[in-house]
């Protein structure tokens, strides 16, 4: 979790420092910050949690059929939906602000390695509560992952699972209803919020644009760069961890859930419209617009860096368990093309931008 920190604002002398209508202290240096927030809003955030939210209703139907009737044609629809939905959900992890932030969203939809133990005796006990919690790793994608691909050896297993016990399907029903109904209360706060997003334009630790680029670092340095490939790898332990990868349960998907979260996170970063080739005002539009950061070239540095982090994650094998026990110095040289990139945003940009860090590591990086 973040930990705010005190931030020290400094005008440089090439900028003026006045309050604008929300007494915040705003840089004076002409860019339009509220474009770049209405880009945010109108055209990425929004419309990635209403394509998220449409991709879960597909996966609850296709849930609703197989729970109803279990088959291996069913389980591989709810399979493939899940996946499809999962891969959506790499667009909006990033975006921890507002009422996200305040009901943990992501550690509803995102935490893993995920408790088995805890989701066994919740089918067990047949008595819980998934927004509570001291379930924060027994919901979401990874505890589904664990329900339709993990609890038995084999798919025909798996099929005799819920076959034979109603509170299988019963429990996955609630996870996937748990996933629709808070991610229904975060587009429906986004009705009134979108209006206070926007107009929020000063560069203060709590305004817009400072929330969200310290969001948008938290979640590449924690949520990719290291959940996704250093944890597993070992570069936080003495030894790796391939039991800690994303999608541990159905193994196969591991790199191409990284590469969507690259891809989402460099789009992002250029401002590029949600499900569109539309690119609007972006952070890289930012940096380019300040001269020393131009002069610099530091956002194609940035680009070049993200095409570097690709090519050395798409060199690994598919399954990540399995790149671990056969090369993980591969995974290691991908962990250090993508850290490449954390820096360049943790300090050269936000350094560019005014901006200070509001979180404390813990990793020790």
């Amino acid at each position: 979790m973040k930990k705010i920190i005190p931030i020290f604002l400094a005008c440089f002398l090439i900028f003026s420092c006045e309050p604008d209508d929300n007494n915040n202290d705003v840089i004076n240096n002409g860019f339009d910050r509220q474009a770049l927030l209405v880009n945010w809003a109108d055209n990425i955030i929004e419309p990635a949690y209403n394509d998220f939210y449409n991709n879960l209703e597909i996966l609850n139907n296709s849930i609703l059929e197989f729970v109803a009737e279990p088959n291996e044609i069913q389980l591989n629809i709810v399979s493939d939906n899940w996946l499809d939905a999962y891969k959506k959900w790499q667009y909006l992890e990033m975006f921890d602000i507002g009422l996200a932030e305040a009901i943990n969203f992501k550690g509803k939809i995102n935490i893993y390695p995920t408790d088995t133990d805890v989701i066994l005796s919740n089918i067990s006990v047949g008595n819980y509560d998934l927004n509570n919690n001291n379930n924060f790793d027994a919901r979401g994608f990874p505890a589904m992952d664990y329900m339709i691909h993990g609890i038995a050896d084999t798919q025909d297993a798996i099929l005799s699972v819920y076959l034979n016990d109603t509170n299988f399907g019963q429990y996955l029903e609630a996870l996937i209803n748990n996933m629709l109904y808070n991610t229904n209360l975060i587009i429906e706060n986004w009705q009134t919020y979108r209006f206070e997003f926007v107009e929020s334009t000063g560069n203060t630790a709590t305004s817009s644009i400072n929330k969200v680029i310290n969001d948008f670092i938290f979640y590449f340095e924690k949520g990719l760069r290291a959940n996704k490939i250093g944890i597993p790898a070992g570069v936080f332990s003495n030894y790796p961890l391939p039991q800690n990868v994303e999608a541990y349960f159905n193994q196969n998907v591991s790199k191409e859930l990284t590469l969507e979260a690259l891809e989402a996170t460099k789009c992002f970063f250029i401002g590029r419209h949600y499900n569109s080739f539309i690119e609007g005002v972006s952070m890289r539009d930012y940096l380019n617009y300040l001269p020393a950061s131009l002069e610099s070239g530091l956002s194609e540095e940035i680009l070049s860096q993200f095409e570097e982090a690709k090519n050395q994650i798409n060199a690994l094998d598919d399954n990540f368990v399995n790149q671990i026990a056969s090369n993980n110095s591969q995974m290691l040289d991908a962990y250090d093309a993508v850290q490449a990139l954390v820096v360049y945003f943790k300090v050269d940009m936000l350094q560019s931008l005014s901006i200070s860090v509001d979180y404390i590591d813990a990793d020790g990086d």
